[in-house]
């Protein structure tokens, strides 16, 4: 069993109460935690005894000292993990929060009502086990990346009508891994409502993705290459 902090709040728009309950079902077997304050980050001590923080805060501020205590143990070896907005829409102003996470949200084309279609790009991932390409009717997130991160899963925008769809077509990823230091990282952007969350592939992905997010490499018996980061 290993102990998982989940941080849920900022704007209410995801419905971070209702998901962040759906999070601590998947997990279940751990021991699982919800907070609904970032005062939790001023404790360290406590944090560098989580497996993984799970940040389901859409918006918001963090303050220096803050991220530095999740950088610090992330690097340590905790695990940081996220969905939709609650990860890549989180406290925007701190540059050095999207440097650990691997990317920033900048908008969504098309709105909550675009049938996308999405394409597993490591279908041998662990995290990406048992799924296969799908589409689904929802926000296509357009986020800005790190060019480190390791990307499972992308979309190809189906909305024409966006400022940078004069560039020509536009592949963007779903989901990725990154590491820092010894901690792993990983994230989706699919989720914006509950309904979106329960989709079988989105919770399997979401399960995956975070039990490899607080794993080892000797737990799961694989090797450090890039293709199976």
């Amino acid at each position: 069993m290993k102990k998982i902090l989940i941080i849920s709040g900022g704007w209410q728009g995801h419905y971070p109460d209702e998901i962040s309950e759906q999070m601590a079902k998947l997990l279940s077997k751990h021991d699982v935690v919800i907070k609904k304050d970032l005062a939790v980050l001023d404790d360290k001590k406590y944090l560098q005894e989580q497996n993984l923080l799970i940040m389901n805060w859409t918006r918001g501020e963090l303050n220096s000292e803050r991220f530095e205590t999740i950088q610090e143990a992330v690097s340590q070896g905790m695990g940081l993990a996220g969905v939709h907005g609650g990860l890549t829409s989180a406290f925007q102003a701190n540059k050095n929060w999207q440097f650990l996470t691997g990317g920033l949200f900048v908008a969504h084309p098309g709105g909550n009502q675009t049938n996308y279609k999405v394409h597993i790009d490591q279908p041998n991932h662990p995290v990406m086990k048992g799924t296969q390409d799908f589409s689904l009717v929802s926000e296509q997130y357009y986020c800005l990346v790190d060019p480190a991160i390791n990307i499972l899963a992308s979309t190809t925008f189906a909305q024409a009508n966006h400022p940078n769809a004069v560039n020509g077509r536009i592949t963007l990823p779903v989901a990725w891994t990154k590491r820092w230091g010894a901690g792993r990282i990983f994230y989706h952007s699919l989720g914006h409502d509950p309904k979106v969350f329960s989709l079988p592939q989105v919770k399997r992905w979401t399960k995956q993705g975070f039990e490899w997010a607080m794993s080892n490499q000797e737990e799961e018996g694989i090797s450090c290459k890039k293709q199976n980061d």
